[in-house]
C-alpha cells in the first residue's frame, strides 16, 4: 500500500522544497531591491554655481537619494565630513540640485593615481627636462613624443645627437596627469621641470642611462602621427652640420610635406611653401 503512495509522497515532498526555494528566491530579491532604496545621504547644489566658485556649507545642502543610484562618483555627507572638500573650487558649473560629483571637484591631480595611467606590461619613467627640451611646455600628458639624446662619442670625443625612440606617450608633466583640469591651473601650475613617459622595461633602462650621460630632448608629434621611420644607424655630427650633409634632402623631404596655414579674412587655406 505504501509503495503504492511513495511516488505521491515524494512528489508532494519535491513541490515543498521547490515553493521554500522559489519563497527564498523571492524573499532574497526582495531585500536586494530594498536594500537599493535605502537612503543615502548625498551632497547637492543648493543654488545655481559657477566654475571656480568654492565649496562650502553656505552654496550645498544634504539630498536623500536611494543606495543605488550612490555610484562611487558621488560625494556624500561621510565623504564631506571624511575629506577636506569644503574650500576646494569646482571645475565645473552647477545648477541647484545637481548632485555633487568627484569629477565636479577642481584638485591639481584630477584625483588621479598615476599607476592607474600605466597601460599592461608598460613602466612610467620620470626624466629632467628643460621649457627648451620641451618644446617650451608646451609637451602635455597623452601627447607623443619622439626622444633626442645629445651625447659625446666615447671614440671621436666629438658631439653627436640621435633619436633614441619614437612615439613615446606623456603620462604626466610635474604633477600634471590625463585627468587633471588645466584650465583652472595658473601658469605657475602648468610649468614642470619632468616629464614622466610610458615605455617599456627595456626603455626605461635606456633612458636612466642616457639622462646621465648626455641631455635629453622631446620632439612634439601630431595627435594622428604614429609612424615609426627607419633611422638606421643614422646620427648627427659636427661634420653632418659643416658640410651640409642630409641638409638638402631633408630641405626638399620637409617642403614637400608640411604646409603652411594661410588665413585671409574669415577664411583659411594651407598651402605648400616652396
Amino acid at each position: 500500500m505504501l509503495q503504492g503512495r511513495l511516488p505521491l509522497v515524494l512528489a508532494a515532498v519535491f513541490a515543498v522544497l521547490a515553493g521554500v526555494v522559489a519563497y527564498l528566491a523571492i524573499e532574497k530579491r526582495s531585500d536586494d531591491i530594498t536594500e537599493g532604496w535605502q537612503p543615502i545621504e548625498a551632497i547637492v547644489a543648493n543654488r545655481d554655481l559657477t566654475e571656480g566658485e568654492t565649496i562650502s556649507n553656505d552654496n550645498v545642502a544634504i539630498r536623500d537619494i536611494p543606495k543605488a543610484l550612490a555610484t562611487k562618483s558621488v560625494v556624500t555627507l561621510e565623504d564631506m565630513n571624511r575629506t577636506q572638500i569644503r574650500g576646494r573650487k569646482l571645475a565645473v558649473s552647477m545648477q541647484k540640485g545637481d548632485l555633487l560629483l568627484w569629477s565636479h571637484i577642481h584638485t591639481k591631480t584630477g584625483q588621479q593615481r598615476l599607476a592607474e595611467a600605466v597601460q599592461t606590461k608598460g613602466r612610467a619613467i620620470s626624466i629632467r627636462v628643460s621649457p627648451e627640451s620641451t618644446v617650451h611646455h608646451w609637451i602635455e600628458p597623452s601627447d607623443r613624443v619622439d626622444i633626442v639624446g645629445v651625447f659625446r662619442d666615447p671614440r671621436s670625443r666629438e658631439m653627436v645627437s640621435m633619436t633614441l625612440l619614437q612615439n613615446v606617450i606623456v603620462l604626466a608633466t610635474g604633477r600634471i596627469g590625463g585627468r587633471t583640469n588645466r584650465r583652472l591651473l595658473s601658469e605657475q601650475d602648468k610649468a614642470y621641470n619632468t616629464v614622466t613617459l610610458q615605455l617599456l622595461p627595456e626603455g626605461a633602462e635606456m633612458m636612466i642611462l642616457a639622462q646621465e650621460l648626455g641631455s635629453l630632448y622631446l620632439t612634439l608629434r601630431n595627435a594622428e602621427d604614429n609612424e615609426i621611420t627607419d633611422l638606421g644607424t643614422g646620427k648627427t655630427t659636427m661634420q653632418t652640420l659643416v658640410t651640409g650633409e642630409r641638409s638638402k634632402r631633408i630641405s626638399k623631404t620637409q617642403a614637400k610635406m608640411f604646409k603652411v596655414e594661410i588665413i585671409r579674412g574669415n577664411k583659411s587655406e594651407k598651402q605648400t611653401v616652396p
